[in-house]
């Protein structure tokens, strides 16, 4: 049964990386576990610099706009290497088949739920992407049941930024409290949402991090807890 609080809502905005690709599980933290599990063992913090280097090469390449989810998290990979000094081709293929075997299962899940969603709702996705987001949502076939696409490599605003919110607001012609915005990033989604007027429900994880739980409408560990409060 729907809680009281979204009976008004008519529309549910979701973040792609890690909302509709894990439970919550960020990027670098997902590949930090997988440089773990392929024995490179590097510190979090030259992983991190590693994969943020590979996220400005990949804003920055107008190629990247056309790739599909392999070839993407294949010269994400590559990039990521790179900035660590590693050849080993080997290990660089298997940690991106690894990062998207992972987030095709889980986005074979999310489109069981918005296929079920879209007849309540109007949906988006609004995520900072490098501009191939919307080739990456069709091939997972979530492209059917979207309304609104934001990709901020498209629209020239990134969140947090109000705006990126705004453009999806003014696409489904809706006022910012008949709108749920599901994320998995609190300072990213959640606040600037929020100050907005949307719903929001955070996308949590299993961290056991409690801080900002009252500033949400509602916090949930898995996407699949979803259904239970909206639908």
């Amino acid at each position: 049964m729907s809680i009281d609080r979204f009976n008004e809502c008519r529309a549910v905005l979701f973040d792609y990386g890690g909302t509709l690709d894990s439970d919550g599980e960020r990027w670098p933290d997902r590949f930090y576990a997988l440089y773990e599990e392929a024995g490179l063992n590097y510190p979090r913090e030259e992983i991190k610099r590693a994969f943020y280097y590979a996220e400005d090469c990949c804003y920055a390449d107008p190629e990247v706009t056309d790739l599909d989810l392999r070839a993407l998290m294949g010269a994400h990979v590559r990039l990521q290497f790179e900035a660590l000094g590693l050849n080993d081709g080997r290990k660089e293929r298997a940690l991106a088949d690894k990062f998207c075997a992972t987030s095709e299962r889980f986005m074979l899940r999310a489109a069981r739920l918005l296929k079920r969603a879209q007849h309540r709702y109007r949906l988006g996705v609004v995520s900072n992407f490098y501009g191939n987001l919307a080739t990456l949502l069709k091939e997972a076939g979530l492209m059917e049941f979207l309304d609104v696409v934001v990709d901020s490599n498209r629209v020239g605003a990134q969140k947090p930024d109000p705006e990126i919110f705004r453009f999806a607001l003014a696409e489904l012609e809706l006022l910012a409290h008949q709108v749920i915005f599901v994320g998995d990033s609190y300072e990213r989604d959640m606040i600037p949402s929020r100050r907005l007027g949307m719903k929001t429900i955070w996308l949590a994880g299993h961290n056991p991090n409690t801080a900002g739980t009252a500033e949400v409408d509602a916090r949930i560990s898995s996407l699949s807890e979803l259904e239970g409060l909206i639908l």
